[in-house]
């Protein structure tokens, strides 16, 4: 992605970027703050500044981690006008605490994109297998009735379809993606 050329075009690429990351910033946010109404203000908040400084950011880079670092000031400063009430951990403690949730965040979505690509990679017979079990719901009865198979054999086989993923993600990170 190269540096918007005119204004509209800022103005999408900012939109396009923020609406993609845009719960794993919240998710980081209330993290941190464990308030949802204070993580809906910050966020709005870090939006705002991260349209201030959207020249600053480098196309091409994560948007996430960079708006997260935004979002971490954000906090700081939110902590510091909550100084009126006891605070559980020193900014030191905080930011320690932030810096790991930044790298699980990251780590989560590195796997999820991983996910994504191995589920692809599945044959249709594997993918529709976890399409009844996972996004329809079926109970694993139903699933081995309709198929005209045990229960115990659908079990056996999510078991081998699970561990392929799981190796095919591994395999995914270890390489940073090349598989």
């Amino acid at each position: 992605m190269s540096k918007p050329s005119s204004e509209n075009d800022k103005v999408q690429a900012y939109s396009r970027l923020l609406v993609a990351n845009q719960r794993r910033i919240y998710g980081f946010i209330l993290s941190l703050v464990h308030d949802r109404a204070a993580a809906d203000d910050i966020l709005q908040d870090v939006s705002s500044l991260l349209w201030e400084k959207f020249d600053r950011f480098e196309p091409g880079t994560d948007f996430a981690a960079w708006a997260m670092s935004v979002a971490r000031l954000t906090i700081l400063n939110w902590r510091r006008r909550q100084q009126k009430l006891p605070l559980p951990l020193d900014d030191k403690q905080f930011a320690l605490l932030a810096d790991a949730a930044v790298a699980v965040s990251c780590e989560m979505e590195d796997r999820r994109e991983a996910l994504g690509h191995c589920l692809e990679n599945l044959s249709d017979e594997n993918r529709g297998l976890l399409v009844q079990r996972y996004e329809s719901s079926q109970p694993v009865a139903a699933i081995a009735e309709q198929l005209g198979r045990s229960r115990v054999a659908i079990h056996k086989r999510l078991n081998r379809i699970h561990h392929q993923l799981l190796e095919c993600i591994n395999r995914r990170l270890e390489t940073g993606g090349a598989t």
